[in-house]
């Protein structure tokens, strides 16, 4: 198992407070004020992340760093890669 840190960002790259990340099987998490949240996760599954309710990645764990970056844009979010 290992840790999985998220950090949602705007279009500007200020950190996004408040929002809900969802990994699946666990269950959804707000962002802090520095736009970050993290997961326990298990190293070769397969899942989802999702934020606001709207799938932004899937994929395998192995497949992603351990600090993940996700920035708004003008249709969701994207991945922009390790924080």
């Amino acid at each position: 198992m290992g840790m999985l840190k998220i950090k949602l960002v705007d279009a500007s790259g200020a950190p996004m407070a408040g929002q809900s990340v969802k990994v699946s099987g666990i269950d959804a998490l707000q962002t802090s004020a520095q736009g970050m949240t993290q997961f326990l996760i298990t190293d070769t599954a397969q899942f989802d992340i999702a934020i606001g309710g709207t799938s932004v990645w899937s994929g395998n764990s192995a497949e992603l760093a351990r600090d993940e970056v996700f920035k708004a844009d003008g249709t969701g979010f994207a991945r922009v890669g390790p924080g």
